[in-house]
């Protein structure tokens, strides 16, 4: 009967130590991204009606229309944001987007409001958050033009998806 016993309290201390295995655990605390401003979450930018005959020389475009995208709300951490552009590109200018309407020849451009940088497709535009406010303001402006000439009559429309990333 005693080895009973001693069988017993072996498999007991045996069980005991499969039992005893550390456990790790991983994860990640991040911070409250910035909030979308309403109007910037479908934003749509009115280029207004061009004549045809304003496209008719290679490169030359509409007037240049200002628009912003807005960020509120940033967390006292967040530094920086950084808006990547994607879209289909126009096939005769890759830094522009395609026109997905009637009019032919025609395509968007999308700079910064001092015409300087175009964005187009993977293209990226950092802003600093204004510490004050806690916002992010992209100014942008847009415009039609027609990369190679020739550019007709119709409807002009084309769509840029932009994702913000946080620093």
């Amino acid at each position: 009967m005693p080895r009973y016993r001693y069988l017993l309290i072996l498999s007991l201390l045996l069980v005991w130590q499969a039992n005893a295995e550390d456990i790790s655990i991983t994860g990640r605390v991040v911070d409250k991204p910035c909030t979308i401003d309403v109007d910037t979450e479908s934003k749509l930018v009115n280029l207004g009606t061009v004549m045809f005959t304003r496209l008719r020389n290679a490169g030359s475009g509409s007037n240049w229309v200002d628009f912003e995208l807005l960020l509120e709300d940033c967390s006292r951490s967040t530094v920086s944001v950084t808006a990547s552009f994607s879209g289909e590109a126009n096939i005769d200018d890759i830094t522009a987007f395609k026109n997905q309407g009637s009019a032919k020849n025609v395509a968007l451009q999308i700079s910064n409001t001092d015409h300087s940088v175009i964005y187009g497709d993977g293209s990226q535009k950092i802003v600093t958050i204004t510490t004050d406010t806690h916002k992010a303001i992209f100014p942008l402006s847009a415009r039609i033009i027609s990369p190679l000439g020739n550019g007709s009559g119709g409807s002009f429309r084309s769509v840029v998806n932009v994702d913000f990333t946080y620093q």
